[in-house]
């Protein structure tokens, strides 16, 4: 297969557990509603603590409460979305059992998991700091310095994103801690290198395509508006078009979940799960030496 074809069949595969399981789609449309509410209600105290270390010409000055507050909001974002991918590969692993979980289930099989769900948003939340503090020194820095900060930034981001792709089937599957869940998904890593790249940002491209699409048609409406489209038609079109842009966003965010899942469940069972083809898993793995 080359890359797209093999993308389109790892992401029809995908769907189709999604299609098996469609109350899968809940958990990050309920932590997406539940992130909104918990930034809302850290946005008062956030504001607050920061006008607390204003300076007289209105500049702030982090101290121990503005650091605090901020982290408390990583901290919250984080845990939110770990629960809900925890929820998403345990429902996907038990699909792939021949099982099928339930709602109440997943929710409860995360409970399970909330003491390592915690510890893992911790560390989190530690590099989301970190990375945002690169971030601004990158934003205050002048010349070559911004340069080389934002590189480093990007090239940090990306590496933590990579090493940690497998970290949420670990605690899964294992119940291991933060450490050693990163140790097991960078030994998975090495094992599935390429196909783990290749899904992870072919499967990126491929909902880019879509999200393109939608973004045009917005152009579009918004070109016919100005052409002479009723004002009515054109809202009840951007609508639409944003409905569909945030359906992509999570029909391939959970898509990314799955096939990820289906790619530890072969490395820790060493059978093709149901619903995918050896060539799309097996293929995937490469001997270490």
């Amino acid at each position: 297969m080359n890359f797209w074809t093999r993308n389109v069949a790892i992401a029809r595969m995908s769907f189709d557990v999604v299609r098996k399981d469609p109350e899968m789609l809940l958990f990050p449309i309920i932590g997406s509603v539940l992130s909104i509410v918990f930034s809302v209600a850290m946005l008062f105290p956030t504001v607050f603590f920061q006008l607390m270390g204003s300076e007289s010409d209105g500049s702030v000055v982090w101290g121990p409460l503005q650091y605090a507050a901020s982290f408390a909001t990583y901290f919250g974002l984080a845990f939110i979305t770990t629960f809900s991918n925890v929820c998403i590969v345990y429902t996907t692993k038990t699909r792939l059992e021949g099982g099928d979980a339930t709602f109440g289930q997943s929710i409860a099989f995360a409970f399970t998991r909330l003491g390592k769900i915690f510890t893992w948003s911790l560390i989190s939340a530690t590099v989301g700091m970190l990375l945002h503090a690169l971030e601004n020194s990158a934003r205050n820095a002048r010349g070559a310095a911004k340069i080389v900060l934002a590189i480093l930034r990007s090239l940090l981001a990306t590496a933590w994103t990579i090493i940690t792709l497998f970290v949420v089937p670990v605690i899964v599957y294992k119940n291991l801690g933060p450490i050693d869940a990163i140790k097991e998904s960078m030994a998975t890593l090495r094992q599935t290198w390429g196909d783990s790249l290749v899904r992870h940002y072919g499967m990126g491209f491929l909902s880019a395509l879509f999200i393109i699409a939608g973004v045009a048609g917005m152009f579009a409406v918004g070109f016919g508006i100005s052409a002479g489209l009723p004002p009515t038609l054109g809202m009840i079109l951007f609508g639409v078009l944003g409905f569909y842009l945030l359906a992509v966003i999570l029909l391939f965010g959970v898509a990314n979940s799955v096939y990820n899942t289906a790619l530890y469940h072969y490395a820790t069972h060493g059978q093709v799960p149901a619903g995918f083809t050896s060539e799309t898993i097996q293929g995937a793995f490469v001997r270490v030496r």
